[in-house]
């Protein structure tokens, strides 16, 4: 059985790349595609990919101890989500076992103080991020949109080579 640090890893392994591979995809569609009105969580594709953008921001701030930032700047665009998520990721591969199990508190977004594990605000965050993926292939299949991007965990581990 690994570890929790190798298993938060490769889960921030997966989330790196299901992100690339969102951005990549959504990177070839006019402006239009981009913001056309979806009925989901989020009214758009980019509203729902700059959410996941946002959302990853902030759990990382509250993980590394700094305020949060709402949302996480005012660009529009979708590269954006993979700035957050390479500093998550970086951030989830330099834990050790001991940061891992370790305590962080925080406020939430209305203020509320919160305390919890680094483990779980990481497990919490990366799937936070695959529900509005899924939700961005529901859009995507709505919107009539080709070349929907396959994310499942799976997916992603049949690309490791161990």
């Amino acid at each position: 059985m690994p570890s929790s640090t190798a298993l938060l890893r490769e889960y921030a392994d997966y989330d790196l790349w299901a992100n690339t591979r969102f951005v990549e995809r959504l990177a070839r569609e006019t402006d239009a595609s981009l913001d056309a009105p979806v009925a989901s969580s989020f009214p758009s594709l980019r509203k729902t990919v700059l959410h996941i953008r946002d959302a990853e921001n902030a759990w990382l701030c509250r993980l590394m101890g700094q305020p949060v930032p709402w949302p996480a700047d005012d660009r529009m665009d979708l590269p954006g989500l993979l700035r957050v998520s390479r500093e998550l990721h970086a951030f989830t591969h330099g834990c050790t076992e001991a940061d891992l199990d370790g305590p962080r508190e925080f406020k939430t977004l209305k203020g509320d103080p919160q305390r919890s594990l680094v483990w779980r605000m990481l497990l919490h965050c990366f799937n936070h991020s695959t529900q509005h993926r899924g939700q961005l292939i529901t859009m995507m299949r709505s919107l009539g949109l080709a070349e929907i991007p396959a994310n499942d965990l799976v997916a992603f581990q049949r690309t490791l080579t161990t």
